[in-house]
């Protein structure tokens, strides 16, 4: 740990985790030299079965992330000769499961309300999203929510954006920063990586929105004078202080818990704004930029789930390519019609959510 100064924040409190609660205990007493492949792997075994509050196994990808903090340590020892092979490597671990956004539809709600399952990762559909930017339409942090539900910014980079960063007359949001904190502060980062500094274009209502809120900023400012925080924060506490992150968690907490929605972390917001931009005919390489993601792949991998209106659709349109010249397809025309719905819809091109977002 002393030797990787230029590791970020958030690694590094994650490699000391690792150490101090699963490789401290299971391998610190092994001396370097007598690092056996055997010996990480016996010792990997017990970490795999080790428990956490309420009696719950450490997850395969925790396990995961806990080999690749051992690996790196033990690469630099090979690199400087104290040892001749990496021990490491080649552990036979349960994989680690990507977890993919699921989607509250009314199935997963009704087993939500009567049995209290719920998804790791959820993400609201077009309705409720809606709702739920109904619900804080006056909430002081309306203009907050709004955006990160169109945009999908990362907690540490909405909070740590400044007026500087908005160009309010071209419609656009440059991400320069992120703010994370420190041992009871807050320190400014540059974005997660070279993918995460980027600029974003808005659409016309989140402009207006952000108006609206720099409008009532500049009242509070004036109503604090000499004590208002002169850094330009966009989305600040009373008296123009940045906001926490971990604030920002617990406030959006409890709003979806008075508003009555299914739950979903503030996190899952930036899942839903890919998952809605994919509904609505974004491409997949626009998303990515959106996102910030370095990879299309890490894009195409998360965000596989569709909405249900749209895997309607596509199924719709599936059928209607295969069947549309036979007796089958006809008889399938006619009842869209009589459910009011369009064949021609049923045409290759991109596919749209049926309730767009206002």
């Amino acid at each position: 740990m002393d030797t990787r100064a230029r590791l970020r924040l958030r690694t590094r409190v994650g490699y000391a985790e690792h150490i101090d609660r699963y490789l401290d205990p299971y391998l610190g007493e092994v001396l370097l030299e007598e690092l056996t492949p055997a010996l990480v792997q016996e010792a990997f075994d017990r970490i795999s079965r080790h428990t956490l509050a309420g009696g719950v196994l450490l997850s395969p990808t925790t396990v995961q992330r806990v080999r690749a903090t051992l690996r790196a340590a033990l690469n630099t020892a090979v690199r400087e000769r104290l040892l001749p092979a990496n021990p490491a490597q080649g552990l036979r671990l349960e994989p680690g499961a990507g977890t993919r956004p699921v989607v509250w539809t009314d199935q997963a709600v009704a087993e939500w309300t009567h049995g209290g399952a719920r998804p790791a990762v959820a993400v609201w559909t077009v309705e409720q999203t809606r709702q739920f930017l109904d619900f804080v339409s006056e909430d002081r942090w309306n203009a907050l929510f709004h955006l990160v539900v169109m945009t999908g910014l990362r907690r540490g980079e909405v909070v740590g954006l400044r007026w500087e960063d908005i160009d309010l007359i071209k419609g656009t949001v440059r991400i320069a920063r992120q703010l994370q904190s420190n041992r009871g502060g807050l320190v400014e980062l540059a974005p997660k990586s070279a993918a995460s500094r980027r600029m974003l274009v808005l659409d016309h209502a989140t402009t207006g929105v952000l108006r609206r809120h720099q409008w009532r900023q500049q009242q509070e400012a004036q109503t604090r004078g000499q004590e208002w925080d002169p850094r330009g924060y966009v989305f600040t506490v009373l008296r123009g202080g940045p906001l926490a992150p971990e604030r920002l968690s617990r406030l959006f907490r409890k709003l979806n818990a008075e508003s009555g929605l299914p739950p979903v972390r503030f996190h899952d917001l930036r899942h839903g704004a890919a998952t809605l931009a994919l509904a609505a005919g974004v491409e997949l390489k626009v998303v990515q930029a959106m996102l910030g993601h370095a990879s299309i792949v890490l894009t195409a991998d998360t965000y596989a789930s569709v909405l249900p209106e749209v895997a309607r659709e596509a199924a719709e349109r599936t059928a209607w390519l295969v069947l549309r010249d036979s007796g089958r397809g006809r008889r399938c025309a006619a009842r869209r019609e009589r459910r009011g719905l369009d064949p021609a819809r049923a045409h290759p091109g991109p596919i749209s959510a049926t309730a767009p977002l206002r």
